[in-house]
């Protein structure tokens, strides 16, 4: 939780007639004046985050730290988290109920699986694909997520395992990453690719295959 601290000012005011026009504020602190004409003194409160003092901005002295991005809208909010995109991604493919799954993925969405050569592009394209998969395995093999990022709002990665019946698969833990933005108001998945697990582990002779293959 962010510490907070009062700082009280005193400031003169010199006699005017008619009311006196609020001091333009910086959005990252809340001000509660008490503003009176006439020759007494107003007394202003700032409530300010000691981490990013701000001066009050006039014509001659403008915001110091005026680089600062805005603080998020009410609208940037209500988003669903992009660790939450994807889980109910997951969520949709082991439900094998892709009606779920459509409204996640961006229409030009680019999805990489390293077993296939080519990329699947577009959301129909991943769809289908998809859609052979789940109807190709039993509904009883299921993704499990190991570990999932959740702290960044565009890119998420994910660690998983396929489990048959509760019990882990053999030669199923797999990662994968990806990429979101903001579409139409919603989160959606704008990239993927999977690495899954090989059922042959060649080991040192990966190495000297892929060495042999450079010369």
């Amino acid at each position: 939780m962010t510490a907070m601290m009062i700082v009280m000012v005193s400031l003169p005011t010199t006699t005017t007639t008619g009311s006196i026009a609020p001091f333009p504020l910086s959005p990252s602190y809340s001000t509660f004046s008490n503003l009176t004409t006439g020759s007494r003194t107003s007394t202003h409160y700032e409530y300010m985050d000691r981490f990013s003092l701000r001066s009050t901005p006039t014509d001659s002295n403008p915001v110091l730290s005026s680089n600062l991005p805005p603080p998020p809208s009410a609208a940037s909010s209500s988003l669903d988290s992009a660790s939450d995109v994807v889980r109910r991604f997951y969520e949709g493919i082991n439900s094998r109920d892709l009606s779920t799954v459509v409204d996640l993925i961006a229409e030009d969405c680019v999805y990489e699986d390293l077993v296939f050569p080519q990329p699947f592009i577009g959301r129909k394209a991943i769809l289908e694909f998809f859609e052979k998969f789940i109807y190709t395995i039993s509904q009883d093999l299921q993704f499990a997520i190991d570990d999932i990022s959740g702290e960044d709002t565009s890119a998420v990665g994910v660690t998983w395992h396929l489990e048959w019946k509760g019990k882990q698969f053999p030669f199923s833990k797999g990662c994968s990453f990806y990429r979101l933005q903001v579409v139409n108001g919603e989160r959606k998945i704008i990239y993927g690719r999977d690495i899954v697990e090989p059922a042959l582990k060649p080991g040192d002779l990966a190495l000297v295959g892929l060495f042999l293959s450079l010369i």
